[in-house]
């Protein structure tokens, strides 16, 4: 009596172990909870890949997005008539060619215009002269790709003042190059480990 009491015992044991296995093995793991890039987001969520390790980022593990949407006029003094870009204007130039390192994400349009001195043909042609020389200084001299660099001449189509004086002439002639694009920034989490010059 005492060995079969025994028994059913340890069959009811058995029993109980089996029933933990059925549970443990119905109980299926359904998403990924691995973070593979260290940003703090899990697999299942994950949606921008590779995180910069210590990039601030939203629930999905994306960085924040920057949409670029800028102009700079650039006072170059084209000679009358004429479409060569002096050296001294160089520097200009090198401001929208930095700019567009620091943002690899941005594109230009260089734009052309010109006052209403001479013929609307004349000035149409004179314009987009201007504005193709300092695409190609971007292009040429500071390496920016071609794709992202485009120009367009407006002649005298967009004048800023309507006057007939030196001062709006001087005004209308000028050259503006218009930065566009989206680009992803790494704003950086701010950690212990995070100091100024290190």
């Amino acid at each position: 009596m005492k060995y079969f009491v025994i028994a059913i015992s340890f069959l009811a044991l058995a029993g109980c172990a089996n029933d933990i296995v059925d549970i443990e093995q119905a109980v299926i793991q359904q998403h990924n909870l691995e973070d593979l890039d260290a940003d703090g987001v899990i697999e299942a969520r994950e949606r921008c890949a590779d995180t910069f390790l210590g990039a601030n980022i939203d629930n999905y593990g994306c960085s924040s997005v920057k949409r670029i949407d800028d102009s700079i006029t650039l006072k170059i003094n084209f000679a009358n008539n004429s479409s060569v870009i002096s050296q001294t204007d160089f520097e200009k130039i090198k401001e929208v060619s930095d700019f567009m390192s620091k943002f690899p994400g941005s594109h230009v349009t260089i734009e052309g215009h010109c006052s209403r001195q001479g013929s609307a043909e004349l000035n149409q042609k004179l314009s987009e002269s201007r504005a193709n020389a300092v695409a190609n200084v971007l292009k040429n001299q500071y390496g920016i790709a071609a794709f992202r660099v485009a120009a367009v001449g407006y002649g005298f189509d967009k004048l800023l003042d309507e006057n007939d004086s030196p001062q709006a002439h001087s005004k209308n002639r000028r050259i503006v190059a218009s930065l566009t694009g989206t680009e992803q920034s790494t704003a950086m989490k701010w950690t212990i480990y995070t100091a100024d010059g290190l």
